[in-house]
């Protein structure tokens, strides 16, 4: 395989890929984000207590 005869699980996978960026964008456009501190912070707090909440 050439990178300009690409198969379809090949073309497959880049379409999946970017469907999935396409909805990070619209997920930061509507502020459906947190913070990486906040992020890291509950992160912090599992890890600490060496359980996953359910």
């Amino acid at each position: 395989m050439t990178p300009s005869s690409p198969t379809a699980t090949v073309l497959k996978t880049e379409e999946a890929i970017i469907e999935e960026i396409e909805r990070g964008l619209a997920d930061i456009k509507a502020g459906r984000t947190v913070s990486h501190e906040a992020a890291m912070k509950v992160l912090r707090k599992i890890i600490d207590a060496e359980t996953w909440p359910d």
